[in-house]
């Protein structure tokens, strides 16, 4: 079965070290850095999810590396480096046999005081056919690193979309009101103002059209003359005596 490999930088989170590790590095090694220990005791450890995997590290030229590394609580490996002239860059320092594509454990211990301990990645190997969305090296429990960034950022583009939709909708909701209590408003100050007035001054201006008209026609009657009034009136009552 074919397989591709993955690689585990000492720097990467997934590692848990113990105390007594210190950031090294150069050039020549993997990202340029290293962990490094010469505590008795010191360890690290590495859950993963893979068919085998394999520890890369420094010789330094002055002590032997006493180091043991435990798969999956069995028995210790150990591995003993043998320093030479120059410095030995990316050497390995454990490698497992090959392993069913499940969860695993790694823990790697300095067993010797000033043993001097350089560690500077580790190789996981997966089968080929697995999606990448499941290729991270670190098993399923505790919960891989790897994949908790895209949650995050995921988490935070939703969560900016929501306020912006409703910080949108408040904004809609309030131009609507709005423009309702205008609309009300100018209709009551049309009721109040035009209709009212207008009846009253409707009313009055024909009351005084009306008053004027009368009296100017009382003003321009002319009395009748004496003598014709005389001659309308009888000079004697009518008689009926038959």
């Amino acid at each position: 079965m074919t397989s591709r490999t993955l690689i585990v930088d000492d720097q990467d989170t997934q590692i848990r070290y113990s105390p007594g590790w210190r950031l090294t590095g150069s050039p020549n090694e993997y990202k340029r850095t290293t962990s490094f220990s010469s505590t008795r005791g010191a360890s690290f450890s590495l859950n993963f999810t893979g068919t085998s995997i394999t520890v890369y590290g420094t010789l330094d030229v002055t002590t032997f590396p006493n180091t043991t590394y435990v798969l999956d609580g069995g028995d210790p490996f150990p591995f003993f480096g043998k320093p030479k002239s120059a410095i030995q860059y990316q050497q390995v320092f454990y490698a497992s046999p090959p392993l069913p594509y499940r969860g695993h454990t790694l823990v790697g211990s300095c067993a010797d005081e000033d043993g001097r301990v350089i560690l500077d990645y580790l190789v996981v190997e997966i089968p080929q056919d697995v999606p990448p969305s499941q290729s991270s090296p670190c098993s399923q429990s505790p919960p891989c690193v790897t994949n908790s960034k895209p949650t995050i950022i995921t988490g935070a583009v939703l969560g900016g979309l929501l306020l912006v939709m409703t910080t949108l909708a408040f904004y809609l909701w309030h131009q609507q009101s709005r423009g309702t209590r205008t609309k009300l408003s100018s209709s009551a100050e049309l009721s109040t103002q035009i209709h009212p007035f207008e009846a009253s001054y409707t009313a009055s201006s024909s009351s005084n059209t009306l008053h004027n008209v009368s009296v100017s026609v009382e003003s321009h009657k002319s009395p009748l003359p004496q003598r014709q009034l005389h001659r309308l009136l009888p000079s004697q009552p009518p008689s009926y005596t038959t």
